[in-house]
């Protein structure tokens, strides 16, 4: 039995070391465990704080970012602003250089055919004076108390059959020089001819007069003097609604349209006109185009809603302006080039697309009070 019992205890002491063993290796793998934790949790603390730090560098170079494409936004848009600016002025130098190289044209022909009626004057000049000596005797017995008379008659153009004649053209047709034309209200679809020094008075109490030309200009100056009065004048083709070539054109409390040219048009070394008291607008170019030497001067009118210029001064032409209102036209209110010249007067140049005043090539301008 006791060394059953010794052999026991020895048995049993064995497997004590064994398990004092085991249990030595436990508590290693135990630290060797809890070191690893501490170190995972010291590696998340580090990419905690790593990614916190991306966080906030991410949001700052977003926002960086949504900064910069604000400002880049702002100036595509300044930008495209002056692109669209710099293509309406284009549109518009396009359209004046249209106009010109028609005027010029114009003049060109115009010119021509002055050139032939000079060479064709000056060869039957001398018919003339042959002639002359026997027209001189019949004009003495034509010149009487009776024809002075008949110079001086009046004709009164009414639609509605109440004067002398149903159109101003014929009223025309049949005026001599000094005679006066009253014409009745109503809508006259006519293209006159002014190859006579009279006058033409719409009678505006009663209603308005309206003169609409469509393959012509609705009054063309061919005379040396005449005076236009009270009408609505409406040319629809690519005519000025008022040419004049020569002579002087006193043209007063007209209203006065365009709808594919020019308004007004006063061209030639010899053609001027007083404008008073007028609207003048709503041509697809200029109000007023004065060229070629010619000659205006435009007081207490209105010049509005063109496309181009409100009033164009070039190639020597010169204008008087006075209390004008100039206003709402596409480019600048008047322009002056090529040696023209402009006075301008106590007129309001407010509001038009271009600005109030531009000069080129020479253009003078001389201005009083406020424009």
């Amino acid at each position: 039995d006791l060394e059953n019992a010794t052999q026991g205890r020895s048995h049993l002491s064995t497997q004590l070391t064994e398990i004092q063993a085991e249990l030595d290796t436990a508590k290693q793998h135990q630290t060797q465990l809890t070191s690893q934790v501490a170190e995972l949790e010291h590696q998340l603390e580090n990419v905690s704080q790593s990614r916190s730090q991306l966080q906030t560098d991410l949001e700052k170079d977003l926002e960086n970012a949504t900064q910069g494409r604000s400002h880049l936004s702002t100036q595509l848009t300044e930008i495209q602003a002056e692109l669209d600016t710099a293509k309406q002025h284009q549109t518009q130098l396009t359209s004046q250089v249209a106009e010109l190289e028609h005027q010029l044209e114009t003049v060109s022909q115009s010119r021509s055919q002055l050139q032939t009626d000079l060479e064709n004057a000056t060869q039957g000049r001398s018919d003339l004076s042959e002639q002359k000596s026997d027209a001189e005797s019949e004009l003495i017995e034509a010149t009487t108390s009776e024809s002075e008379l008949s110079n001086k008659k009046d004709f009164v153009v009414s639609q509605q059959g109440k004067g002398d004649y149903t159109t101003i053209s014929e009223a025309l047709k049949n005026a001599s020089s000094n005679s006066c034309i009253y014409v009745h209200p109503g809508s006259y679809q006519e293209s006159l001819i002014l190859d006579k020094s009279v006058e033409i008075i719409g009678e505006t109490a009663a209603g308005i007069i309206i003169i609409e030309s469509v393959n012509s200009s609705c009054i063309q100056m061919q005379t040396d003097s005449a005076l236009v009065r009270g009408l609505t004048l409406s040319a629809t083709g690519k005519h000025y609604a008022v040419d004049i070539c020569e002579g002087e054109l006193v043209i007063e409390d007209c209203d006065i349209t365009s709808e594919d040219y020019s308004v007004v048009g006063i061209c030639g070394n010899n053609a001027s006109s007083v404008i008073r008291r007028c609207e003048i607008h709503d041509g697809i170019w200029n109000g007023i185009f004065i060229s070629d030497y010619g000659r205006a001067t435009v007081e207490d009118s209105h010049i509005f809603d063109n496309g181009t210029l409100g009033i164009g001064v070039g190639l020597e032409g010169k204008l008087v302006v006075r209390r004008c209102r100039i206003n709402g036209n596409g480019a600048q209110a008047i322009a002056v080039y090529k040696d023209g010249i402009a006075k301008v007067d106590n007129c309001d140049l407010s509001g038009n697309s271009g600005g109030t005043l531009r000069l080129i090539d020479n253009g003078y301008v001389e201005t009083k009070s406020d424009v």
